[in-house]
C-alpha cells in the first residue's frame, strides 16, 4: 500500500513539473498575447469541447457494456461509465496509460466478476479499441501521404514510425495471448524457464498450472468473442467514432479563437499528435503530447494561437479527464456480493 502511495506521488509530481516546463516554454515568448487570447475567446466552444470528451467516454463504455454482456456478466451501463473515468484517471497518471488496464480488472472484480473473466473482458476492450486507434492511425498516414500535409521532418518521421511500430506490435501481441493459444503458450514455457533458472520462479509447478488456467481462459474467451462478428463490427465502430469525436476537439477549441479549420485535417493532425505521445514515458505522455501538438498544428495556424489552443485543449483532454476520474473515484461504491 505504502509502495502504491509512493508511486502515485511520484507521477502526480513528474506531472506538475513536465507542466511547469511546458507552460513555461508555451508562454515565455508571447505570455501576454496567448493569455488575452484566451480570455477573450469563445468560451462557448470550450463547453463543447468538454462533451465530446464525455461523448467519447460514454462510448467506450457502451462498448465496454457489450464486451462485458458478451461474457455473460451484468454490469449496467451506467456503472461502466463511471468505471471508465476512473479508467481515464489512472491511465493519466501512470506512464504509457500501464495503470489503466490493471484498475479495469480491479473494478470489474469489485462488480462480481471473478479475477480471470474480469481480465479476459480487458484485453478484449483493449483489442477492440486497439485495432480502432491503429486503424485510425493507418488512415491518417494515408492521408498524409497522399496530400502531403507535413514536410518531411526526419526527426518528427522517426518518431511517428516508432509511434505507430509500437502500436502495431502491442496489437499484435495481444492478439497472440488471445488467439494464439500454441504461440503464447510457448513463449511463456520459455519464461517459466528463465524465471526458473533465474531462481525469479520457486514453484515451477503451480507457475506453470496457474499461467496456463489464465491462456486457457484468455483462448476460451477470443474463441467465444470471435463467434459474435456483427457484435465486435458494431463495437469497433463505435470505438472508431469515440476516438473521431476525441480527435476534433481541437477544431471546436480553433473555432472559439474565431480559426475554422478543415475538421478532417483536424482529425488527422491530432492522430499524428497521438501517434507520437502513446510511447512517451511520462505520465500522460506530457511533454511529448504538446509539443507534437504544435509541432503539427503550426502548419494549419499561424502565430502564437496555436499555444493557445495546445493548452485549452490539453487542459480539456487529459487535466479535466483526471479531474472527472478522480470525482468517480471518489463516489464510488464496491457491489455487494450475490
Amino acid at each position: 500500500m505504502k509502495n502504491n502511495l509512493k508511486k502515485f506521488v511520484i507521477n502526480i509530481v513528474i506531472i506538475l513539473i513536465v507542466l511547469i516546463i511546458v507552460l513555461y516554454f508555451s508562454l515565455r515568448n508571447n505570455y501576454h498575447e496567448i493569455i488575452d487570447s484566451i480570455i477573450n475567446m469563445n468560451h462557448l466552444c470550450v463547453v463543447i469541447a468538454i462533451i465530446c470528451l464525455c461523448l467519447c467516454r460514454f462510448l467506450f463504455s457502451i462498448t465496454h457494456y457489450n464486451v462485458i454482456k458478451l461474457n455473460n456478466e451484468d454490469v449496467s451501463l451506467k456503472r461502466c461509465l463511471q468505471i471508465n473515468f476512473i479508467i481515464l484517471f489512472f491511465h493519466g497518471i501512470t506512464p504509457f496509460a500501464g495503470g489503466g488496464q490493471p484498475m479495469e480488472v480491479y473494478y470489474l472484480h469489485n462488480e462480481n466478476i471473478r479475477v480471470t473473466k474480469a481480465t479476459n473482458i480487458t484485453l478484449q476492450n483493449f483489442i477492440i479499441y486497439q485495432i480502432s486507434f491503429v486503424f485510425i492511425s493507418i488512415l491518417a498516414l494515408l492521408y498524409n501521404l497522399y496530400f502531403d500535409m507535413f514536410p518531411s521532418d526526419h526527426l518528427i518521421k522517426k518518431l511517428v514510425i516508432l509511434g505507430f511500430t509500437i502500436n502495431i506490435l502491442v496489437l499484435i501481441f495481444t492478439f497472440i495471448l488471445s488467439f494464439g493459444r500454441k504461440i503464447s503458450t510457448f513463449l511463456c514455457d520459455k519464461l517459466i524457464r528463465v524465471g526458473v533458472d533465474m531462481k525469479f520462479i520457486k514453484d515451477e509447478k503451480k507457475t506453470r498450472e496457474k499461467i496456463n488456467d489464465y491462456l486457457d481462459g484468455f483462448y476460451n474467451n477470443a474463441m467465444e468473442l470471435s463467434k459474435h462478428k456483427k457484435m465486435v463490427i458494431k463495437m469497433l465502430l463505435i470505438d472508431l467514432l469515440a476516438i473521431i469525436v476525441l480527435y476534433s476537439m481541437p477544431y471546436f477549441i480553433a473555432l472559439g479563437f474565431g480559426i475554422n479549420l478543415n475538421i478532417i485535417k483536424v482529425v488527422v493532425t491530432t492522430a499524428y499528435v497521438m501517434t507520437i505521445g502513446s510511447f512517451v514515458p511520462v505520465p500522460g505522455g506530457t511533454g511529448g503530447i504538446e509539443y507534437g501538438f504544435v509541432f503539427f498544428f503550426s502548419y494549419l495556424i499561424r502565430g502564437t494561437v496555436v499555444n493557445a489552443i495546445m493548452l485549452i485543449w490539453r487542459f480539456v483532454s487529459y487535466y479535466l479527464g483526471m479531474i472527472f476520474g478522480a470525482i468517480a473515484l471518489s463516489m464510488y461504491r464496491k457491489r455487494d456480493k450475490i
